[in-house]
């Protein structure tokens, strides 16, 4: 493989002040090998060793339920309700958009009791998260594309773009959050190159929560389980003394034991606790004008996650011996400005936004119980970043028109600082192995448009454009002959096309193509001599879909499928450079594959089923570099197929139960495919209690207590004894109740 190189210049000034003005001045309402060497078996877990070779609807504002003789709390005029149940109209609003798109209501989100990102990966076909069983590292697999596991090296760029309330989340550490009010979750597959600003060859992921009422409501939820788990939450919103000025605000904390048993100490390990709080100040000047000032604090501290050898995960695969527990605390700032507006033809939309993540990690790094102070050594990890973000979309408003158009700038500046080593303990340094300060600046700019045209009989074309930019500039303290400087600038226009059939208001067809990009950049916190290693090239990606979305039967029964095909690029993917040396590179070329299928039917007024299938195969057709030949191997972390399914009942005296339930098929662990864990099916349940105001629930996650790899590295290269891995949550149970007044 050729991994090429790049150099970067800095260069981008955002112009945030000047949008924000613009905007108010409107008012904006807008992842082959030979046969098995050996394996262990931990049913249902196999881990066997190989030789190795757009802008979307308005949505629905939560409403607390109230007492029978009281009128019902309104949503503020930009909230408006649309008629229908929620799912239908959840749905219904992506009808015409042509990508393959999954929804969860707000309501779906509260009853299946999903906290975090981690929470939402196992819930959508095709859509799939993995993570070291803490909350910064959880990454997305989308229709072939896995995010890069690797966010401690500054400069690496998600493949998935995150959206909560219009602004972006630009690394996968700022998506450490907790979940509080969600209205709706929205899942766009494939390039959104002209709806998302911050738009990525997997898809965006949009999280709405709800707004505010036109009176005082509000909430208080706990819950208990096992682990000594705990969560405590609170929200309210009101009015602030007129019908045009709004406080939205809501609180939440978590703890719990950690799921393994640490013999050194004689103590759990990997324990939790988070907090946070959320507010969110509306004005509404006027009826066509909604500016809404966000303001979010959150903190994690947690013991950080442990490998554990695969030898072991045959027999103790929740016990360690550390006798230096490690810590993992995650630290989240935001203060956003959100302005809608309409104007006579258009909408606009502007968000501004200040992001400040931290991350201050260290492990027990000899992983023993040894006290010679020789052999005991400890890992850490310091990390900073602040992003700077702006954001503009306008689309055209009148739905009768032929021709409709929207348009939308994007421009961001985030700066990362890292700093990183190996003590031995406490705070010796080891020689030979100094500390890494490393700082990366990125620079990215978008301009994109798209037009929609009626031809007649049914048929709309969609043609669209977005000009990228970014700007990549890494720098570190490595002494000389270390590369200790480099930057690059990246650009590339990225076209698309789309063509929908939809003769009926209950059908729709679509044949789409879409060009994806995500910038190169470096890998400044290693010593590195050669330029090939300390940096990596830009990915592009053609991607071509067909689908068709339905809903029969009068709206009860919702029926969406799609074939995709991607050919991707330089694909970014983090390799092993020799037996102890992680960084990022380029697959010359991967293709993938597959198809979806999702479907929800209102069997009665009181019973939900729903499911979905999501097959997808991501092959390496070209991938190679000084340690080994990838080529023809399986992409890592891309289960063969997913399937989602479940039902929900709620009887007219308040009763309720869910149940969902997960089949992963089989996916490889490292590149060079000598590793796989074996298919796994995870089954959530609730059965709950609604009168009234109060609403009480019993719960269950993983209640069959599968075992499960969720992430892994190999620091032998063979799938054996130098390989470890971390595992997904054992069964968890509980209790929950919230009271709404």
């Amino acid at each position: 493989m050729t991994v090429r190189s790049v150099s970067s210049r800095r260069a981008l000034t955002l112009v945030c002040a000047a949008v924000w003005v613009s905007g108010y001045a409107g008012g904006a309402d807008a992842q082959q090998a030979a046969e098995p060497a050996d394996s262990y078996d931990l049913p249902p877990l196999d881990v066997t060793a190989k030789k190795s070779k757009k802008s979307v609807a308005q949505k629905k504002a939560p409403q607390a339920a109230a007492p029978a003789a009281q009128p019902q709390p309104q949503p503020v005029p930009d909230q408006q309700p649309s008629s229908g149940d929620a799912v239908v109209r959840a749905n219904a609003a992506f009808a015409n958009v042509p990508s393959g798109v999954s929804v969860m209501t707000g309501d779906e989100v509260e009853a299946r009791g999903l906290r975090t990102a981690r929470d939402l990966a196992q819930s959508f076909p095709n859509v799939t998260g993995f993570d070291s069983g803490g909350n910064r590292m959880t990454t997305f697999s989308i229709r072939g594309v896995h995010e890069l596991g690797y966010q401690s090296s500054p400069g690496v760029v998600p493949g998935v773009g995150y959206y909560v309330d219009d602004v972006p989340a630009l690394t996968t550490l700022a998506r450490a959050s907790l979940f509080t009010r969600v209205d709706q979750i929205d899942v766009l597959k494939g390039p959104q190159s002209t709806s998302f600003g911050f738009s990525r060859p997997a898809g965006v992921i949009d999280i709405r929560t709800g707004g505010p009422t036109d009176r005082p409501t509000g909430y208080v939820t706990a819950s208990a389980g096992n682990y000594d788990a705990y969560e405590a939450g609170a929200g309210f919103s009101t009015p602030l003394g007129s019908n045009s000025v709004f406080l939205t605000a809501d609180f939440i904390g978590q703890r719990r034991d950690g799921f393994y048993d640490n013999t050194a100490l004689g103590d759990s390990y990997g324990d939790k606790e988070s907090y946070g709080g959320r507010a969110k100040l509306t004005v509404v000047p006027t009826s066509r004008t909604t500016i809404d000032i966000i303001l979010q604090h959150e903190r994690f501290d947690d013991q950080s996650d442990p490998f554990i050898p695969f030898a072991q995960l045959a027999t103790d695969p929740f016990e360690v011996t550390y006798n230096d527990p490690g810590r993992e605390r995650i630290g989240q700032d935001l203060q956003a400005l959100r302005v809608k507006s309409r104007f006579d033809g258009f909408d606009l939309l502007s968000v501004t936004a200040h992001r400040r993540s931290t991350w201050d990690f260290k492990n027990d790094g000899d992983q023993t119980a040894s006290y010679d102070p020789m052999w005991r050594y400890v890992g850490y990890s310091e990390e900073e970043v602040r992003s700077l973000t702006q954001e503009v979309r306008l689309n055209s408003n009148d739905p009768d028109a032929r021709l409709q158009w929207s348009a939308g700038m994007f421009a961001a500046h985030t700066v990362m600082d890292f700093s990183g080593g190996t003590f031995l303990y406490p705070d010796i340094e080891i020689p030979g192995m100094p500390i890494r300060h490393a700082e990366t600046t990125s620079d990215d700019m978008a301009v994109f448009g798209e037009l929609r045209y009626g031809l007649g009989g049914g048929f709309t074309i969609v043609p669209g454009v977005r000009y990228e930019w970014a700007g990549r500039e890494g720098e570190n303290r490595h002494p000389a002959p270390n590369i200790t400087h480099a930057s690059k600038d990246y650009a590339e226009v990225l076209p698309s096309l789309a063509l929908l059939y939809a003769p009926t208001s209950n059908f729709t067809a679509y044949a789409k193509y879409t060009r994806g990009f995500k910038p190169g950049g470096f890998i400044a916190d290693r010593a590195l001599t050669d330029i090939d290693e300390f940096r990596f090239d830009e990915e592009t990606s053609d991607n071509y879909e067909v689908g068709f979305k339905s809903r029969p039967f009068g709206g009860f029964l919702t029926l969406n499928g799609s074939l995709f095909y991607s050919d991707t690029e330089d694909y970014q993917v983090v390799n092993q450079f020799s037996p102890f040396e992680f960084g990022v590179n380029n697959a010359e070329r991967v293709e993938s594959y597959g198809g979806e299928l999702e479907a929800s039917l209102q069997m009665t007024s009181q019973l939900r089923l729903f499911g979905g299938l999501g097959v997808t195969h991501a092959t390496f057709r070209d991938f190679r570099n000084d340690y080994a030949d990838f080529s023809g191997n399986d992409v890592s972390f891309i289960p063969a197929f997913t399937t989602n399914y479940g039902f929900e009942y709620r009887a007219d005296w308040g009763g309720y139960v869910i149940v969902d339930g997960r089949t992963l098929g089989d996916y490889y662990l490292d590149e060079a495919n000598a590793a796989k864990q074996d298919g796994v099916t995870l089954v959530n349940a609730t059965v709950g209690f609604k009168y009234g105001d109060m609403d009480i629930a019993v719960f269950g996650r993983n209640i069959f207590d599968e075992r499960y790899v969720v992430n892994s590295y190999d620091f032998a290269g063979t799938g054996g004894t130098g390989a470890y891995g971390s595992l997904g949550d054992p069964a968890t149970y509980g209790v929950r109740t919230k009271m709404s007044f």
